[in-house]
């Protein structure tokens, strides 16, 4: 598996799909993902306000961004409350996040990783410690795939 970090603005992004995180108890999508959602025209807001995705921990949210990213498709992964997401959450997570991503049948991935929800660790702990379930977890669900991984660099968004 390749990994590799990416500076790029995300609509000249080229990848299967670009996954976010989203957590339960902010009312709106914030630094990248909000961006995102305005790219979008609020579409992730606007399924909030519906309640058809709320942030809730493993659930999740696919999104087509058409023409306005280069991206073929977007996932948002709910982490949940921010104050129940440390270390051993985050870990469980790149399980789940994997898992989802095999399921739609994905090889070129790009991550926003949470690094803004956990203050406390440094960017590059929470970028290891997610890698390495998420890889993991790739590797143990298609070992004969050669998969690329992007991750997207801290923002200073609060």
């Amino acid at each position: 598996m390749q990994t590799r970090d990416l500076s790029e603005p995300l609509e000249d992004i080229r990848t299967d799909i670009l996954v976010f995180f989203h957590v339960e108890d902010e009312p709106s999508p914030r630094a990248r993902l909000g961006r995102l959602d305005w790219i979008l025209l609020s579409g992730l807001s606007r399924l909030r306000a519906r309640g058809k995705f709320t942030g809730e921990r493993a659930t999740t949210v696919l999104l087509s961004p058409g023409p306005k990213l280069k991206a073929e498709r977007v996932l948002v992964v709910g982490v949940g409350r921010r104050a129940d997401l440390s270390m051993t959450a985050l870990y469980r997570l790149s399980y789940q996040t994997a898992q989802t991503v095999l399921n739609l049948g994905c090889r070129h991935i790009t991550l926003d990783l949470p690094f803004r929800l956990l203050p406390h660790e440094t960017p590059e702990n929470i970028r290891r410690a997610f890698l390495e379930g998420f890889s993991a977890e790739l590797q143990r669900g298609q070992p004969d795939v050669d998969f690329s991984v992007s991750t997207l660099p801290p923002t200073n968004a609060r």
